[in-house]
């Protein structure tokens, strides 16, 4: 009797699981489920992000307007406490002296800033950085870098900084869209009294590109924004703006300027644009779009060679250029801001079947890993 419970309790060990078991086993099951489940909801989000950037890279490959331009602007207050001080002091005149070259441009400027106060004024000033404007040829112009930044303050060269506008409370002139950084600089400002303040710096303007949609044209362009000498006092008295045409380009090679029918030029390699009692707006800022791009182009280089092309643009003597008398002169009528390159289709493709196959294919595999998943679970 005793072997035969013996037996049937060896039986009862070796067939029917304990409760403990079959408790743990259900868990395991109820563990692998949810990990699975939410392996599958990991891999379709991922995939429905993909979707997203696809779609969002579609839509920004396609912003129009003329991007990386080489380009620099009239200086404006930097610090917003400063702001104070704008209608105490007038850009009495400028001078603004370009040397254009194929792939890059020397630029000097001259500003005459009268104090028109009984006292003396200590601000910061400054140069935006990579920021944008509109532009009715255009849409949009979109300005690189500048390089090389040296300043005078009557004759005598003042530290300048990059400081970022995030870290700063900033004022920023409503002419300017995105900008994020800055070159600064300290001056002081005599009580009814004209500063000097003298501006040299390089652009590389070999980057630049049209666009539109897909389609782009690849060309040198330089932009000057008088736009932001309207945060200063008053009115600009007069200003010139005089462009030099360096090593192969000339007057032919310019295909667009704006504004348009503003430059005149001896027909050689001289352009001005002049004006009188402006008080600017996005209709007198610069664009020039000229000559095809490089392929082998080192503006590293130029760089390097910083101090000989400020030497070089100081020999072009500032009063003779304001002397210089364009009545006879020819007004430039290159107005030409078109794209021309069709082969924007082939970019479109890729793009294309990343926003619009993608989602199907997300659409079938999330089905695919359902049908799995139902499968798995009815065999357990």
């Amino acid at each position: 009797m005793k072997d035969n419970q013996k037996i049937g309790l060896e039986v009862n060990r070796l067939n029917f699981p304990s409760l403990q078991s079959i408790s743990l086993k259900k868990t395991n099951f109820a563990a692998s489920k949810n990990k699975q489940l939410m392996k599958f909801k990991s891999i379709v989000l991922s995939l429905c992000m993909m979707v997203g950037f696809s779609a969002k890279s579609l839509a920004n490959a396609g912003m129009p307007g003329f991007w990386d331009v080489g380009a620099g602007g009239n200086f404006i207050p930097f610090f917003a406490k400063d702001s104070v001080h704008l209608g105490k002091i007038q850009m009495q005149s400028e001078l603004v002296m370009v040397m254009l070259y194929p792939g890059f441009a020397v630029v000097k400027g001259e500003y005459f800033m009268q104090n028109l106060t009984n006292q003396s004024i200590q601000m910061t000033t400054g140069y935006p950085i990579n920021s944008a404007f509109m532009n009715k040829a255009m849409t949009s112009v979109h300005m690189s870098d500048l390089y090389e930044l040296k300043v005078k303050v009557n004759g005598k060269s003042v530290t300048v900084k990059r400081a970022s506008s995030a870290n700063v409370d900033a004022y920023q002139d409503q002419a300017l869209d995105q900008v994020d950084n800055w070159y600064i600089w300290e001056a002081a400002y005599a009580p009814k009294t004209i500063t000097k303040i003298e501006v040299y710096f390089l652009v590389n303007t070999n980057q630049a590109q049209l666009r539109e949609g897909y389609n782009a044209d690849y060309h040198n362009g330089f932009s000057y924004l008088l736009e932001s000498g309207k945060a200063w006092a008053k009115n600009i008295e007069r200003g010139r703006v005089y462009m030099q045409l360096m090593d192969t380009l000339q007057v032919k090679s310019i295909q667009g300027v704006y504004p348009f029918k503003a430059f005149k030029t001896d027909s050689k390699n001289q352009l001005v644009y002049d004006f009188v009692d402006l008080e600017p707006n996005e209709n007198n800022n610069i664009v020039i779009r000229y000559a095809e791009q490089l392929s082998k182009f080192n503006f590293n280089k130029i760089q390097q060679q910083a101090t000989s092309y400020y030497k070089k643009i100081d020999r072009l003597d500032s009063e003779t250029i304001k002397q210089l008398d364009t009545k006879q002169w020819k007004t430039v009528t290159a107005a030409d801001f078109k794209i021309y390159s069709k082969n924007g289709g082939v970019l479109v493709f890729f793009p294309l079947l990343m926003a619009y196959l993608i989602p199907v294919l997300v659409v079938v595999f999330a089905v695919i890993m359902w049908f799995r998943y139902q499968r798995r679970k009815a065999k357990k």
